[in-house]
């Protein structure tokens, strides 16, 4: 009898734990097995082109602020109603590569979406997450799934001086009580200080010259000069009429949305915006290193 009780406890244990690895609702796993069979069965020119395609797919979908930070245990958090602006690229891409690579799962999808959020690939608690978009391409960078093209445009530099998640922990459910996390997350953020990063000037996104090598499905990271911060948002870049348009997970809008007003529109009056950062979905090539600063 106790021996029975021992391996109940055991199965629900297991079945506890299974449910921490992964989020989901069973209508996650089939709107993306969806979406890995409508646009694997349609030739794309480009990897950024498929990217774009894929995004489309999500237009209309809720915009939720923060929806990783939960405060408990880090698990892989699959959502297809419900974005914020990082996780739409996240989940995008990690669609995109694997429908390149033929993965038709959503497994695959799962497996790729750890690999595209975790530093080295591998999931192992908070501090591990790419919470910041320059660890993000980084990271991303050298496992050969991206590669920023913004050298390629007419670009500027700026000087890194990640701090803001150390100096404003309030801010974040997994760090405001957490000493040891917060200083986890400073000795991450310390060798992003002091640093050079290339921008694109949010004047040149009127010049289709100074900006003609983005590609439709590139990745846009819209640079602030927030105090220790890089990136204030992402989205997927879209050519409209000959101007440059945002695909994204809008705050403003509360919804995915192909933002009607070109990109030069939406960062000019923004004081604290003065550019952007563009990186390519290459998905092609692995372990591939190249100066992304």
């Amino acid at each position: 009898m106790m021996r029975g009780i021992m391996i109940t406890l055991l199965t629900l244990f297991s079945v506890f734990a299974a449910a921490q690895e992964s989020i989901y609702e069973k209508s996650d796993s089939i709107a993306i097995e969806r979406i890995i069979k409508k646009h694997s069965a349609t030739g794309y020119g480009s990897t950024g082109e498929l990217a774009l395609a894929v995004a489309q797919e999500f237009i209309g979908k809720k915009y939720v602020a923060g929806t990783l930070e939960n405060g408990i245990a880090e698990p892989l958090y699959v959502n297809c109603d419900k974005f914020d602006c990082t996780t739409f690229v996240e989940l995008v891409t990690a669609i995109t590569i694997s429908i390149r690579h033929n993965d038709k799962r959503f497994g695959d999808v799962c497996m790729n979406l750890e690999r595209v959020r975790y530093r080295g690939g591998v999931r192992d608690g908070y501090a591990s997450r790419l919470h910041y978009t320059s660890w993000w391409i980084e990271d991303n960078t050298s496992k050969g799934i991206i590669r920023e093209i913004t050298k390629e445009c007419t670009h500027r530099y700026r000087t890194l001086d990640l701090c803001f998640m150390s100096k404003h922990p309030e801010s974040y459910t997994s760090l405001k009580e957490d000493t040891t996390m917060q200083k986890r997350i400073e000795e991450l953020e310390i060798p992003f200080r002091g640093i050079k990063s290339s921008y694109i000037p949010k004047e040149h996104l009127n010049d289709k010259e100074k900006i003609n090598h983005i590609r439709n499905g590139d990745i846009i990271a819209l640079v602030t000069t927030i105090e220790g911060l890089d990136i204030s948002h992402v989205g997927f870049a879209c050519w409209k009429g000959g101007k440059l348009h945002l695909l994204h997970a809008s705050s403003g809008k509360g919804e995915v949305i192909m933002d009607s007003t070109p990109l030069y529109e939406y960062q000019r009056n923004k004081s604290k915006q003065i550019g952007i950062k563009v990186i390519r979905i290459t998905s092609d090539t692995y372990n591939q290193k190249t100066d992304i600063l």
